[in-house]
């Protein structure tokens, strides 16, 4: 975007001679889409040192309780099913290991750790007696909902300046953008047999 706010050397301006603006344009991306797409870039970059630190998240947890930290919520979270496309309505530690992608013997951690603080239980398997199931207790459900309160209460703080519209196309573009990595890598196999 043609900003004469912009300082050459600023990671959104292109040098003549900028490899990125030679990337883009080999692509048929245009100058003012190139730097468009690097601000993007660069905005990527800042969200996921944000997700990465979780400071938020952080916060809002401390606020609802001392003794309880972002690893346990993710644990509650696996317990509870947020997010996770497996529907199975019997949870082990091994569905909490798979849902957050962490050794079965980390999730055996957390999950003892969860339960020893009274937000979850162990509970026999309707389809099993032999198999250990997890649920969460009644604090787990009022810890993590209102966790979530919390964050929508910030998600609506943040975004009740935009107009509608704008959430509206921000919502669609997101999810359109989400899809970036494996869009881009779609043409990687054909370059590289062209290149052959």
């Amino acid at each position: 975007m043609n900003d004469p706010t912009k300082k050459p050397g600023s990671p959104c301006y292109f040098n003549d001679d900028d490899k990125r603006l030679e990337v883009f344009e080999r692509e048929g991306i245009g100058r003012r889409s190139a730097e468009a797409i690097a601000e993007i870039d660069v905005t990527m970059q800042r969200i996921r040192r944000g997700v990465s630190k979780r400071e938020f998240a952080a916060k809002l947890v401390a606020t609802l309780g001392p003794d309880v930290d972002l690893q346990h919520l993710d644990t509650m979270g696996a317990i509870a099913n947020w997010g996770h496309p497996s529907p199975e309505s019997e949870v082990t530690v091994g569905l909490v290991a798979e849902r957050l992608a962490i050794d079965p013997s980390r999730a055996s951690r957390l999950v003892s750790e969860v339960v020893d603080k009274g937000y979850a239980r162990r509970v026999a398997s309707q389809a099993d007696a032999r198999r250990i199931c997890l649920e969460l207790t009644e604090a787990g459900h009022a810890f993590t909902e209102e966790f979530r309160i919390l964050k929508w209460k910030m998600l609506a703080r943040a975004m009740g300046k935009w107009s509608e519209d704008e959430i509206v196309t921000f919502a669609r573009l997101l999810d359109r953008f989400s899809h970036w990595g494996r869009d881009g890598l779609a043409v990687l196999p054909k370059e590289t047999e062209d290149a052959e």
